[in-house]
C-alpha cells in the first residue's frame, strides 16, 4: 500500500467509526435537544458554510485568533530573550509567568471585560494564554545553546551571522514546538472569551445564541466546524514553520 493511502485510511477508518457511533448513539437517545445526529448536524455545516453571514462569523474569529497568537508569539520570544540575557528580571518575572499558566481563561476574559472593549478581550486572552508557552521553550532553548559552539562562533563569525548561522538553527526547533503547541491553545482561548464577552461577530457567541435559543444542531455544527478549522490551520502552520526550519537550517 502506498503511504499516500496508507494514511488516508489511517485517517479516514477511525473518523467513520466515531460517526457510527455518534449515529447509533443518537438513534438510541432519540431525541435533537440531547444528541443530534451526524446528518442533522453536516446538514447546519453546510447551511453555516453556504452564508455570508456564516463566513463572516468565522472570518471575525479567525482574525482574533491570529491576532492573539501572533502577539503572544511576539512578545513570548522578546520576554525570552530579556529574561535569559538577564538573571534579575528572570527572577522578577518568573512568578509572572507562573501565575499566568495558572490562571483560567475564563478569570483573564472576565477580568477584561471590566474596562476593555468586548471585540478586543479574545485577542487580548489568546495572547495572554500564548505568552508563557513560548516564552518558558524559548528561554529553555536560549539557555542550552552548546558554549563550544557559542566560543567557535565568536572567532570565525560577526554577532548577526553568528546569531544566524549558530545560534537560531538550534533554538528554531524548539519555537517551532512550542508555536505550534500554542495555536491550538489560542483557539480555545478565543472561543471561550467570545463565548464570556459576545462580540458583534464570533463563533463563540453564535455557540451561546444557539446554546440559549437551543439550536442544538448547530451548536454541535459548529464545534465541529471549529475542530476542523483548527486542524486545518495548525496543519498549514506546520507546513509554513517546517518550509521556514528548511531555509534557516
Amino acid at each position: 500500500m502506498k503511504p499516500i493511502l496508507r494514511n488516508l485510511v489511517k485517517i479516514c477508518v477511525p473518523i467513520a467509526v466515531y460517526i457510527l457511533v455518534w449515529k447509533l448513539l443518537s438513534m438510541l437517545v432519540d431525541s435533537s435537544l440531547l444528541l443530534p445526529s451526524p446528518k442533522t448536524v453536516f446538514s447546519a455545516c453546510v447551511q453555516i458554510l453556504s452564508s455570508s453571514a456564516g463566513w463572516k462569523t468565522i472570518g471575525a474569529s479567525l482574525l482574533r485568533i491570529l491576532s492573539g497568537y501572533l502577539l503572544g508569539c511576539l512578545f513570548g520570544v522578546l520576554l525570552a530573550v530579556l529574561t535569559a540575557r538577564f538573571k534579575t528580571l528572570n527572577w522578577m518575572l518568573s512568578p509572572l509567568r507562573s501565575l499566568i499558566k495558572t490562571t483560567p481563561i475564563t478569570s483573564f476574559a472576565l477580568i477584561l471585560l471590566i474596562s476593555v472593549v468586548s471585540n478586543v478581550v479574545p485577542v487580548l486572552v489568546a495572547m495572554i494564554v500564548v505568552i508563557p508557552m513560548i516564552w518558558k521553550t524559548t528561554e529553555e532553548a536560549i539557555l542550552g545553546l552548546d558554549p563550544q559552539l557559542d566560543e567557535m562562533a565568536n572567532v570565525y563569525f560577526r554577532p548577526f551571522k553568528k546569531m544566524y548561522y549558530v545560534e537560531l538553527p538550534q533554538i528554531l526547533p524548539h519555537f517551532f514546538a512550542a508555536a505550534s503547541t500554542a495555536l491550538g491553545f489560542a483557539w480555545k482561548a478565543v472561543i471561550t472569551a467570545e463565548i464570556l464577552s459576545l462580540p458583534k461577530l464570533g463563533i463563540g457567541r453564535q455557540m451561546q445564541n444557539d446554546k440559549l435559543y437551543l439550536d442544538i444542531p448547530e451548536l454541535f455544527a459548529w464545534t465541529l466546524l471549529v475542530i476542523l478549522f483548527s486542524v486545518c490551520v495548525e496543519a498549514l502552520l506546520k507546513l509554513a514553520l517546517k518550509r521556514a526550519g528548511r531555509r534557516t537550517l
